[in-house]
């Protein structure tokens, strides 16, 4: 009885053993799943956080272009007002790619005591961080889309300033009569003076 007892000791031992090893094999790999995904998630969020402030001011330069666009002579109203509403929108969603950022990073503390809550930590950072990749790809796509849009509108307009402009000094100088040149006065001709009592060719 005595050796059937240890048997069963022994093997519950063993048993154990193998369970503790096979959890210990599955936490080393879901800890080395989190540590990618959040250095991949730390670079892309360093990228992003150091790039909004630089795009936030392309975007106050873009609004100031487009206003000096609209108040040149033969702008192109249509096409500002498109760009107007196609930056509203690209700040929009650079708000919501902020936010991502935000929930990005409170996936981003967990550690491997924290049993279920690590796993569901390192589920959300690889969901949030490929969310975020997309959608920070998208955006820097568009910002760059938008630039050169503004900057080919102000070259068209300031083309557009220069041919109006000119047109008008040709309708003024159609519109103005050309002067008349003033006649040149023809100068009197010498009077001929008689002298009373001289003959002229008078024979002495």
């Amino acid at each position: 009885m005595t050796s059937l007892r240890n048997l069963s000791i022994l093997a519950a031992a063993a048993a154990f053993s193998l369970n503790l090893a096979a959890c210990t094999k599955r936490n080393t790999e879901l800890e080395t799943d989190y540590a990618t995904k959040k250095a991949s998630a730390e670079t892309l969020v360093n990228q992003i956080d150091s790039s909004m402030a630089t795009m936030k001011a392309d975007h106050d330069q873009w609004k100031a272009a487009l206003a000096a666009d609209a108040a040149k002579p033969g702008a192109d109203t249509s096409k500002i007002n498109s760009l107007r509403s196609d930056i509203a929108k690209h700040e929009t969603d650079g708000a919501n790619i902020n936010a991502l950022v935000d929930s990005t990073k409170m996936y981003m503390n967990a550690t491997p005591d924290q049993g279920d809550a690590f796993k569901n930590a390192d589920d959300r950072l690889g969901t949030n961080f490929n969310d975020l990749s997309d959608k920070w790809k998208s955006y820097q796509d568009t910002h760059a889309s938008i630039n050169q849009r503004v900057q080919q509108l102000a070259v068209t307009t300031a083309g557009a300033a220069i041919t109006d402009s000119a047109k008008a000094k040709t309708e003024i100088k159609k519109a103005t009569p050309p002067a008349k040149k003033a006649m040149k006065a023809e100068a009197p001709k010498p009077a001929m003076h008689e002298h009373p009592g001289v003959t002229r060719n008078s024979a002495h």
